[in-house]
């Protein structure tokens, strides 16, 4: 039976992001590599916010939630499970989604809801720290399989795996419901945490796979071009975006570049999952793969001229115009 109020189901972390600007001296203060990931408890996280003594950018995001809400944009009948915090931010998340036409299907857990301070230093590029609270609660008994019914596509965030068994449930019950699945890898620390699992899960059960440069490496071995073309051969289309330099794709058939529109970030924040929104805008509507490529180049390229992951309504518009008049 078909749901009557979406689609497409988005499984992810909900995090509400904290994006502060900081200088390189102070993102070098904190023992991290610069770019990645790392793991922290509340009081570690209010630490940094104060030591920043910076003004915060403050939206409801997380990977999955922020490629959601893209599609949400662009048309498309949207639900986001996932879990909060029995808390005040929980409820607000779940107010935002609806807000965007969103169906949340937001579970409470224990913890507070999760939060993530995206520190972006003057390149714009951006170092998280992440509070997974409530997040790292889920279980796979969390995951109804009534959610799937008559959903077409289910896209799932690589921060999953680290909730034991949920992104293989999640995966097993899309497949069992007819969907087709897109899976983003998240993260270069994380694909080498999970690598076994992650080719085990993407050869059984995914059609989309998207990474960037580095998780790529991370995975295969391999360069982008290179390591796309390996990863083809697990799923239907592997999806490597580069930033400036493009992205790579490859299905069954053949490989292609397609590339970027280069403008001078402000902050990096979200753009790969604002481009996975924009290739799955077109590839959910059988588009040529470099079309898909376009639309997420220019969601990507329009992120990462504002700080976070929001764009603005008339941004929006005029993107969906441009797309619905593609050919």
């Amino acid at each position: 039976m078909k749901n009557p109020e979406f689609d497409i189901l988005g499984i992810g972390a909900p995090f509400w992001d904290y994006i502060l600007l900081v200088s390189e001296d102070f993102l070098s203060s904190l023992t991290q590599a610069k770019g990645g990931v790392d793991f922290i408890d509340a009081t570690a996280f209010r630490r940094i916010i104060d030591q920043s003594k910076m003004p915060v950018t403050l939206a409801a995001g997380g990977s999955c939630a922020n490629a959601i809400k893209g599609l949400a944009h662009l048309g498309h009948r949207c639900a986001l499970l996932g879990k909060v915090g029995a808390d005040e931010a929980g409820k607000t998340f779940s107010k935002r989604m609806r807000e965007l036409d969103i169906v949340p299907m937001l579970i409470p857990g224990k913890a507070p809801t999760g939060q993530v301070i995206a520190l972006v230093t003057p390149d714009g590029e951006r170092t998280m720290r992440d509070f997974l609270g409530a997040s790292q609660e889920m279980k796979p008994e969390d995951l109804d399989p009534d959610a799937f019914s008559g959903v077409k596509w289910v896209h799932i965030e690589g921060y999953m795996l680290m909730r034991k068994g949920v992104a293989a449930r999640a995966m097993e019950l899309a497949k069992a419901a007819g969907a087709r699945i897109s899976f983003d890898l998240a993260n270069f620390e994380l694909v080498l945490a999970y690598k076994s699992e992650i080719i085990s899960l993407v050869s059984k059960y995914v059609d989309v796979l998207f990474a960037n440069g580095d998780e790529t490496r991370a995975l295969t071995k391999r360069n982008p071009q290179k390591g796309c073309a390996i990863m083809r051969d697990l799923c239907e289309v592997a999806v490597v975006s580069m930033g400036k330099e493009g992205c790579w794709i490859a299905d069954g058939i053949e490989e292609m570049h397609c590339p970027a529109y280069p403008v001078q970030p402000v902050d990096t924040t979200g753009a790969g999952d604002l481009f996975a929104a924009g290739f799955l805008h077109g590839y959910l509507r059988n588009k040529p793969l470099p079309l898909c490529a376009h639309y997420g180049a220019k969601i990507a390229a329009a992120v990462v001229q504002v700080m976070g992951a929001e764009l603005p309504q008339v941004t929006w518009q005029a993107l969906k115009e441009e797309f619905d008049n593609n050919s």
